[in-house]
């Protein structure tokens, strides 16, 4: 028998507890008189102060105490046993143009370790047009371009649409996709209800991402309850409606204004469903939705945790059974955050975002390519982003913890402080008519600009560092070679395969099956999707299709101002393009002359800050010991062939070396830029006077700055 370990008679009354109260007094002591408020507490884009600690007082704490896993309102999962027993689904997104390419990719993923189809689809695809009927930029751009029946037989070739979970982003088109789908599976054998994902639509998504629809909101809606009345009745696991929260995300949005927009469209389509008969139970459990998850990564575990705890909210409202209330949540890495630049790092970024995910509860994962913002993905990047989701299975096992952030004070109380901030904003919404009539205003897009003007000053003031790119960049870094897409040529090869497909099939049978679309639909609008389904059994096109849906009474096009889809870094990645011209038509990119002065000490902090600051635009950095007197560092300068050259030592020294040196150096280059390390503001003026153009420190907007040095250089982004 082992003897017994001391340690065993420990307990936590033998220590003396700390109060909080306590702890900040140790800590103020600790920062010798600077501002605890502004050292130790972070604000957020969302408005939150991040606390630096947390303990079971703080608010949303004992959630932890009153909600257990798959009970309402589902914060901590909509399953008893979290992902144990059914990890979730990775779905990677299959970006490919052709049909081919598509199923080429798919059914190699599959076999190794994918275990759901998701498929964007294309612009021309989205809007319900053929590829022979939609302009040109419209035919690949996105996605997949899907026309016919056969072009969706050869995606699905060789995939078992049974076991398989299906996810198309079919939007404005789903009708006819969806009436293919049907189809394509019954000559499979599989009958309807035996399918699983999502054909949906997403009008409010289409409207901010492109500006426009070609009809009005009223039939976006009557469309959009003819697919999810039908898969509610038809095929109950096949869900119609889709909220993607991409589009705000990547044009800035901040967590609460993603998950806020997120729930008004959900709430706006459920009521537009009620108000065309569905019930609640059916309206709620066809809505899918689809969060981003961005780089900071406790928020978007709260983020995702105060998803389902809102949506539960809202359909409850509706009233809503518990099993309607459960959120269908799909979890995409941020594509806002990834660099064309340094691109490698993408795999650390999409692996802490979808850690994060996994974390949050999702039910299904898509994690980005690491080489997206340069090309489309090839086999290798494919294979590292679904690995990626398989080791955090597998290895990390992350689904054999139910909510593994449950029960943490700062988690719990960063989920309230995100749920009740969306609700908040939500509400506000709401007030005002709904989503749909916020995009018509602008005030979404408004709202989102606001943030992600915040957000682009925090990433030029590299007060928001984005590694690789404004930290710890690489100037020599060889480039992602592209890999150039021709929309014009594959329009033109889409093209003439429809036009070759309509040829080629009966079509007297496909005409006649369009035909009698209308005529059900005068004898019965709710047959209208039986009669789709059998036009896409003879055969009839996607814009056969959607041409024979009867009109609604706004079938005026809608426009709006769109939100803006950029990337953070695409601001300094646009410099260092300039900047790679530059090198390849001279030699060597632009050059930059560090001018230390004095010992390692009085200089090496400058001189590390200008170097930094300069490698972020790609620039050639020289850095040389010190020199002793301000005319030896002008003339090491003028000597280097640089096209700028940064004066580095400490603002006690600066006013016994700016003069003479700027003196020495314009007696020699006129063409010589000269920039000052730090910002001696007593002096400003005095040093422009003598000769200095710019001044870097930290406070600097670093793209703002550099692009006014570059261009004085002729360097144009």
């Amino acid at each position: 028998m082992l003897p017994e370990s001391p340690f065993q008679k420990l307990t936590l009354s033998e220590f003396s507890s700390a109060t909080p109260e306590q702890w900040r007094a140790a800590a103020e002591k600790l920062l010798k008189g600077a501002p605890f408020d502004k050292k130790m507490i972070t604000r957020t884009y969302e408005g939150i102060d991040l606390q630096p600690i947390y303990t079971a007082d703080n608010p949303g704490s004992p959630a932890i105490d009153r909600e257990m896993p798959g009970s309402s309102p589902f914060r901590r999962g909509i399953a008893v046993e979290g992902s144990f027993v059914r990890p979730w689904l990775v779905a990677q997104e299959i970006p490919y143009r052709t049909p081919a390419e598509a199923n080429a990719a798919l059914r190699s993923d599959l076999e190794r370790g994918q275990t759901s189809v998701y498929l964007p689809l294309d612009q021309a695809t989205r809007f319900g047009l053929d590829a022979d009927k939609a302009d040109q930029s419209a035919v690949g751009r996105d996605g997949l371009s899907i026309s016919s029946i056969a072009d969706l037989r050869t995606v699905l070739s060789g995939i078992d649409l049974a076991l398989t979970p299906l996810h198309f982003e079919a939007d404005l088109g789903s009708p006819a996709v969806l009436a293919m789908c049907i189809a394509v599976a019954e000559k499979s054998g599989v009958p309807a209800d035996h399918l699983n994902g999502t054909i949906a639509a997403d009008p409010l998504g289409v409207l901010l991402l492109y500006g426009n629809l070609p009809f009005g909101l009223t039939t976006a809606f009557d469309r959009m309850h003819l697919t999810a009345s039908w898969s509610a009745k038809n095929a109950p696991t096949l869900r119609s409606i889709a909220v993607r929260s991409r589009v705000c995300h990547d044009a800035g949005a901040d967590a609460v204004q993603e998950l806020a927009c997120a729930i008004a469209s959900g709430v706006e389509y459920v009521r537009a469903m009620l108000q065309r008969g569905m019930i609640i139970d059916d309206a709620a459990q066809q809505v899918w939705f689809s969060l981003s998850s961005g780089t900071q990564f406790f928020m978007e575990v709260a983020k995702f945790r105060a998803a389902r705890l809102l949506w539960a909210t809202a359909v409850n409202a509706f009233g809503g059974s518990e099993a309607a209330q459960k959120m269908h949540l799909h979890v995409r890495t941020s594509a806002y955050a990834v660099t064309a630049v340094d691109p490698y790092v993408n795999m650390l970024r999409t692996t802490t975002e979808a850690i994060a995910g996994g974390v949050g509860g999702c039910d299904s994962m898509h994690v980005g390519y690491f080489d997206e913002a340069v090309r489309l993905p090839d086999e290798f990047s494919r294979r590292i982003a679904r690995n990626t989701q398989i080791i955090l299975q597998a290895e990390a096992h992350l689904p054999r913890v139910i909510d593994p952030a449950g029960g943490s004070w700062y988690v719990e109380s960063l989920t309230d402080d995100i749920a009740q901030r969306s609700w908040k904003l939500f509400q506000e919404i709401e007030a005002a008519g709904g989503m749909g009539s916020a995009i018509l205003r602008g005030d979404i897009q408004e709202r989102i600009h606001r943030v992600a003007t915040q957000r682009a000053d925090g990433v030029e003031r590299r007060k928001d560092p984005i590694v690789g790119v404004t930290a710890y960049a690489n100037a020599t870094e060889i480039p992602l070679e592209g890999r150039g897409e021709d929309l014009a040529m594959i329009q033109t090869q889409r093209a003439d395969e429809v036009r070759a497909y309509r040829t080629q099939r009966d079509s007297s049978g496909s005409a006649a099956a369009v035909a009698r679309i209308a005529v059900r639909f005068k004898e019965d609008p709710g047959g209208l999707m039986a009669a789709l389904i059998d036009a896409a059994r003879h055969e009839a096109t996607v814009g056969e299709l959607m041409r024979a849906i009867p009109p609604s009474s706004d079938d005026e096009p809608v426009n709006v101002t769109p939100l803006h889809s950029t990337r953070l870094a695409a601001g300094f990645e646009a410099l260092r393009s300039a900047m790679a011209s530059v090198a390849r038509k001279n030699g060597h990119p632009l050059r930059v002359f560090l001018a230390t002065m004095g010992p390692v000490a009085q200089h090496k902090a400058r001189a590390d800050f200008a170097a930094g600051f300069f490698a972020v635009a790609g620039c050639e950095v020289i850095t040389p010991a010190g020199y002793p007197t301000p005319e030896e560092a002008a003339s090491a300068a003028c000597a280097s062939g640089s096209e700028i050259v940064v004066l580095c030592s400490t603002d006690d020294t600066y006013p016994g070396l700016v003069a003479p040196f700027c003196a020495a150096v314009k007696n020699k280059r006129k063409d010589l830029t000269i920039v000052l390390a730090g910002y001696p503001q007593e002096h400003i003026e005095a040093f422009r006077t003598a000769g200095v153009e710019e001044f870097i420190h930290i406070r600097s907007n670093v793209l703002e700055t550099l692009r006014s040095l570059l261009e004085k250089k002729g360097v144009r982004p």
